[in-house]
């Protein structure tokens, strides 16, 4: 990551195979260097995760909120921590927990993260990031091989410049 906040909007589908349908939702993010995450879905029902160094911190449409510290659950902590990673570009630390594929595009990469432990594989079995200039997809397939889309939109930048096109593995 080259810049040190992006922001825009997202487009969530998500596919359950099982039951052959689709549900959709949108809103917008933050990504932040130094503060991590902000993620409210705006459609159909508004609901805001954070994810930090500190924990995730969740509030739903009624108000109500919840907050897991990491320090007090190492699962978040790992979860948090490779959310991050993947959004900032960190990809040493995602080759710890996932083994890594890449595909060069005629505009930036495609790459592809398997997870290295069993227990994750049985609720995560990969993730596949296509970029160009930025993140613009992120498809999530659980074990059940239904597809979380996630397609990054209006995409904004503050701090360095991003580079005009990316062409090798961030």
């Amino acid at each position: 990551m080259n810049y040190e906040v992006a922001s825009g909007d997202f487009k969530q589908t998500k596919s359950i195979k099982k039951r052959n349908r689709k549900f959709i939702s949108t809103g917008t993010f933050m990504i932040s260097k130094k503060n991590g995450i902000v993620w409210k879905t705006l459609k159909p029902i508004f609901s805001e995760l954070a994810l930090n160094n500190a924990g995730v911190f969740e509030r739903d449409s009624g108000g109500q909120s919840q907050m897991l510290l990491t320090k007090e659950n190492p699962m978040f902590a790992d979860f948090s921590s490779n959310i991050q990673a993947l959004f900032s570009g960190k990809i040493a630390q995602l080759e710890k927990n996932f083994n890594v594929f890449y595909e060069k595009q005629s505009c930036g990469f495609r790459m592809g993260l398997v997870p290295r432990e069993t227990m994750v594989r049985m609720v995560v079995a990969n993730v596949v990031i296509e970029a160009c200039k930025n993140i613009d997809k992120v498809i999530i397939t659980d074990a059940e091989e239904s597809p979380v889309t996630l397609e990054f939109l209006n995409y904004k930048t503050v701090g360095k410049a991003a580079p005009k096109r990316m062409s090798s593995a961030p």
